[in-house]
Order: structure tokens, then C-alpha cells, then sequence
């Protein structure tokens, strides 16, 4: 909480990985109104027992870059938390080679916003996904 009682904006300083995003090893290369970059160097340790990169570890990528595509959109103090999250895995992410996810905020509006995400490595998309956010006003 701050001194007038109000709880801080979390983006207030510009874009930094939260605890779990950190753990994770994502990064953030730009967030605007245009769009959210966030790349990873995912490694063995984010493998399923096949030895390809985790679903899990892709979804939350997208996840992650979405949420922060959608949230430059809205007025600060704004939260707009997921409610929705559909992937699509295109081909196999392997470890040892960076993945850079895009994401874009087609709309928002009072109570809902739209966004959508597409992960590459060497170029070539592994997953995409359209998500939902609610739009929390104080």
C-alpha cells in the first residue's frame, strides 16, 4: 500500500518479470500500446520426458506476453487478469534456442479485452493463442 492507502501500479517503473515469470527466465524486450515482446532460452530443465520444451512452459509465455500486451492498453491502476487462454502448439520447441513470443491487444473496452500471441524460434512458429481478460475497474 502506498501512503494514501492505495495499492501501487505494479508497471508503475516500466515492464519487470514478476517472481514467477523470473523463475522461469523470461525477459522482456518491449512493451508498448502496439505490442509485447518477451523472449526465453528455455533448457533441459523445462523439458517433458521426451525432451521437447514443456506445453506448460510455452503456455505461460503466451500467457505472460499477452497479459502484458493487454495491460498496456488500460488506465494505470487498471487490472485486467486472464479468464480465457486458448494455445495452439504448432510444432515442437526444442531446448537451447531462444523462443520470442509477440502478443498484440485487438481490443479493449470497459470490461473485456482481447489479445492474441504467437511464439517463434529460428523463425518459425511453434504455438499461438487468443485469450480474454476482465477488465477490473477500482
Amino acid at each position: 500500500m502506498t501512503d494514501s492507502g492505495e495499492a501501487p501500479d505494479p508497471h508503475g517503473e516500466g515492464p519487470a518479470p514478476g517472481p514467477f515469470s523470473a523463475l522461469l527466465g523470461f525477459r522482456y524486450l518491449s512493451i508498448d500500446e502496439s505490442e509485447a515482446v518477451v523472449e526465453a532460452d528455455p533448457g533441459p530443465q523445462h523439458c517433458n520426458g521426451g525432451g521437447i520444451v514443456h506445453g506448460g512452459y510455452l503456455a505461460s509465455l503466451l500467457d505472460t506476453a499477452t497479459g502484458w500486451a493487454v495491460h498496456a492498453r488500460v488506465p494505470a491502476g487498471i487490472s485486467a487478469p486472464h479468464v480465457h487462454l486458448s494455445v495452439q502448439y504448432v510444432r515442437a520447441a526444442v531446448p537451447g534456442a531462444t523462443l520470442v513470443c509477440r502478443a498484440h491487444c485487438i481490443s479493449v473496452g470497459g470490461r473485456i479485452g482481447s489479445t492474441e500471441a504467437e511464439i517463434t524460434q529460428d523463425g518459425r512458429v511453434v504455438a499461438r493463442a487468443v485469450s480474454t481478460h476482465a477488465v477490473l475497474s477500482r
